[in-house]
């Protein structure tokens, strides 16, 4: 990635006229290619990040650099895979407890499975578990999941409601819907791994008090509906009152996070207390259920590297175009000519929060149209179309990175009903395993960057909740329908409120 020159200059291979760093004696060195081991124990496998990346460290700090190299380590397996959670506190205090509470009623469950059921166990204590199903769609329905946005916003949000009325938390994707959860996560802190057949059967019992079994449907819940549905008392509305099902199975692809904050002031205070805030909720939770397995945790980390650089000011670009793309790439014809007014505020938006200590401008895309992405990346060597959508100092001190991942849809077979899709491919493992894993680590680190430009879909929505950091992002109109934003002003960002009626609701 990176020589000499005959002044001791290290210099980018892509342009030999822009010194990177001042090399040192035993100054550590990237390879050429960033590399990631292949897990031995049978998980997701990622290719290596794409040759942006290690194009845009090399112009980092001496000092940035560095330290960025020591987390690599080719004997070890690659990029770090360390995965910190909750280090400072910044999530809050609630864990402990509640893993407590989930251990005490799994290991009742397990008495339940062997047809014990404890004496000592007074029925209104009795414990009590919700779980978060995605079932497989029939061929004649259109009642899926939905795709990654709406399925991260109905998981999230059942065990936040887990979280505020006490119960275990479980969650299920069919087999082949695309996949198992556990082929994409890890379970760091609670075990939310079932049998959803086996849990109907053992609490779907009319007799004994210590069972009972309950459906709740939210799938495709419109705004007044699912507020009313879960708020049906306003901000005086108990959680624990909605459901009484000792098992509750939950279908939903909505979300109502940021919504208990804005009408409940009583579990406002809860949450508060706790240490959850409309602002870190979702990502607390997300990255407390869900852990990367180790291979996408090394890619994952490779790129969170560069977005934390000091020197760096990183921008994430996300462009939903149409399913179109997904469906039958062989056609996609989606380029800058049409999609550049998101470069040009992600450019408005470098401009106006550049610091003196920014020295490189990041923009990393996420999008579902390949032809778009080989275009944006392509602007690392041709500065002068670069020019067409940003200014020269910003085009001239800016990398373009992606992550070089594959784009799939992760309900191909939902995109199919309604689009003639000329090469349908087989759903099974090995097929969409790539995809699926992509979608969420893509969505993460768009969610990483520190700031976002992202279509009104909920895609970019889910990755803005993922950062932590209200009023980050600056939501896009669909092409044509309205004057993009001013990107150079406070004004453009949009908040958590607004996003939180929106796409999947919030």
């Amino acid at each position: 990635m990176h020589r000499k020159n005959e002044d001791n200059v290290n210099t980018s291979v892509h342009d030999n006229n822009i010194p990177a760093f001042i090399a040192q004696k035993e100054q550590c060195q990237l390879p050429n290619e960033i590399l990631i081991e292949k897990p031995t124990d049978g998980s997701y496998a990622p290719p290596s990040p794409h040759s942006s990346l290690l194009q845009a460290v090399g112009y980092a700090s001496r000092d940035e650099y560095e330290n960025y190299c020591k987390q690599y380590d080719e004997t070890q397996g690659g990029f770090t895979d360390e995965w910190k959670y909750n280090k400072d506190g910044e999530c809050g205090n609630w864990q402990e407890k509640y893993i407590k509470l989930h251990k005490k009623n799994m290991n009742i469950l397990e008495k339940y499975k062997k047809d014990e059921f404890p004496s000592d166990i007074k029925v209104e204590e009795r414990p009590r578990f919700i779980s978060y199903l995605c079932k497989e769609v029939p061929k004649d329905s259109n009642r899926g999941c939905g795709g990654l946005a709406d399925r991260m916003g109905g998981m999230i949000s059942t065990f936040f409601y887990a979280l505020l009325t006490d119960r275990a938390y479980l969650l299920n994707w069919a087999e082949m819907n695309p996949l198992p959860l556990e082929d994409i996560w890890e379970r760091p802190h609670i075990e939310w791994s079932h049998d959803p057949k086996e849990m109907e059967l053992l609490f779907n019992d009319e007799e004994n008090p210590l069972l009972g079994y309950q459906k709740v449907d939210l799938l495709n819940r419109k705004y007044k509906d699912l507020t009313a549905t879960m708020f049906p008392d306003g901000g005086n509305t108990e959680l624990k009152d909605l459901w009484n099902g000792t098992y509750v199975e939950v279908r939903s692809n909505r979300g109502f996070i940021i919504r208990t904050f804005q009408i409940s002031q009583k579990y406002k205070k809860i949450l508060n207390k706790m240490g959850l805030t409309k602002e870190n909720a979702f990502k607390c939770i997300t990255d407390f259920l869900f852990r990367p397995t180790i291979g996408s945790r090394r890619f994952l980390n490779a790129y969170k590297s560069l977005f934390e650089m000091e020197s760096v000011l990183s921008i994430g670009i996300q462009i939903r175009t149409d399913d179109n793309a997904l469906a039958n790439p062989q056609y996609d014809l989606n380029g800058l000519e049409k999609w550049g007014h998101f470069l040009k505020c992600a450019g408005d938006l470098a401009k106006f929060k550049r610091k003196a200590h920014h020295k490189r401008i990041v923009f990393f895309l996420v999008t579902d149209s390949a032809h778009l992405r080989n275009e944006f990346v392509s602007l690392n060597e041709n500065k002068d179309l670069a020019k067409k959508y940003l200014d020269e100092d910003i085009a001239e001190s800016s990398s373009m990175v992606i992550t070089g991942l594959p784009i799939e849809h992760i309900e191909p077979e939902q995109i199919a009903k309604y689009i003639e899709v000329e090469d349908p491919k087989e759903i099974n493992k090995a097929r969409m395993q790539p995809g699926v894993n992509s979608a969420y680590m893509e969505n993460w680190l768009l969610g990483l960057t520190q700031y976002r430009v992202i279509s009104v879909q909920g895609y970019g929505k889910m990755a803005s909740f993922y950062s932590g950091e209200d009023m980050t992002s600056i939501s896009m109109p669909r092409s044509g329908r309205n004057n993009p934003p001013i990107c150079s002003t406070e004004n453009s960002f949009t908040t958590f409120n607004w996003l939180s009626t929106q796409w999947s609701l919030g």
